[in-house]
């Protein structure tokens, strides 16, 4: 099976709470291939393993819908783009998405420029309360980001496991190639191992939790435990994972990258070096 070799390094370290993640909440959340190489048994915070752990800020924007003229409806309908999620066009330019409809509101984002907060989409979906795309500098959209919405939750991470559950079978349905990746949280649990002369001897023993086991809410929020998986398919890779916040919150995050137009951009590079 071809390999993930279009998965970036990780952008941040996972931390517990959410003030640092609304700084860099568009970090690189591709896995590498280090990553999926390590071993089960290790230490359950994944040392060096970074995965996004933030949500968008909140945006002021006018949200009302935009008309759509038939000069751009037309203009779009002349170039025969990808279909991308949300109803967006892969490799569409900044002008011929606002023809969609879309609202667009530009945000900064570390090594992904000319992002923008994308609102009223074509094919919008409930459970996503904020899609981000990325441009780059050819005005070309490569990256979309999805970010669920918060579910308040039990000490189980239950209806988030569930939420992930769900967008994991859809997805690996529409691309493929699915490869899930967790790191269990280690726990300590004393032992107490009776002798042949009556008394006892306490031991430690490690056990590794279960996804969706009492406390694997906790752990997610910690960074302890972590769990998200990659797609791939059509030219399109995707990452699905699971996370939490401090107020005890899971939600997903979906990040579509186009690979074939991340390799004309780069392509592009080259050839002006």
């Amino acid at each position: 099976m071809k390999k993930f070799n279009f998965f970036f390094v990780l952008g941040l370290i996972l931390v517990s709470g959410a003030a640092y993640a609304e700084e860099a909440f568009f970090d690189d959340i591709m896995v590498s291939e280090e990553m999926k190489q390590q071993k089960e048994g290790q230490s359950g915070q994944m040392n060096a393993v970074e995965i996004l752990q933030a949500a968008p800020k909140k945006l002021q924007i006018d949200k009302r819908r935009p008309t759509m003229s038939t000069v751009s409806q037309n203009k779009i309908n002349q170039v025969i783009y990808k279909n991308a999620p949300f109803g967006l066009k892969w490799s569409a330019g900044l002008e011929e998405i606002k023809a969609l409809g879309v609202r667009m509101q530009k945000v900064e984002v570390k090594d992904s420029p000319n992002t923008y907060a994308l609102y009223h989409l074509p094919k919008p979906v409930d459970a996503f309360r904020d899609v981000l795309g990325s441009f780059g500098n050819n005005n070309a959209l490569w990256r979309i980001a999805a970010y669920g919405r918060y579910l308040k939750d039990d000490a189980s991470a239950s209806k988030g496991v569930a939420e992930y559950r769900k967008y994991y079978k859809i997805l690996e349905k529409k691309y493929g190639n699915a490869q899930e990746f967790f790191s269990p949280a280690i726990e300590n649990v004393e032992e107490t191992i009776p002798n042949d002369d009556g008394t006892t001897t306490t031991s430690l023993k490690q056990t590794a939790q279960e996804i969706g086991s009492t406390g694997f809410l906790q752990k997610l929020i910690s960074g302890e435990s972590t769990l998200y998986a990659t797609f791939e398919g059509d030219g399109i890779g995707v990452t699905l994972a699971l996370l939490a916040d401090g107020d005890g919150q899971t939600y997903i995050i979906i990040d579509y990258k186009s690979l074939q137009a991340a390799e004309r951009e780069d392509e592009d590079l080259y050839d002006a070096l």
